[in-house]
């Protein structure tokens, strides 16, 4: 399941994400989080971010 949630950075302001939980079936205790820019100017912000 995809959900989106907000997130402030004190440069970037803030930056929309869709986020996906996923559990290893072979350890159900581990839990893998995948974040991607939920739009156009989050994923700008984040470029911004990693550029410098």
């Amino acid at each position: 399941m995809s959900r989106r949630k907000g997130m402030r950075h004190p440069d970037a302001g803030l930056i929309a994400v869709h986020f996906e939980t996923l559990t290893p079936l072979q350890d159900p205790d581990q839990l893998l989080v995948i974040h991607r820019a939920a739009d156009v100017e989050s994923q700008s912000a984040l470029d911004g971010l990693f550029a410098g």
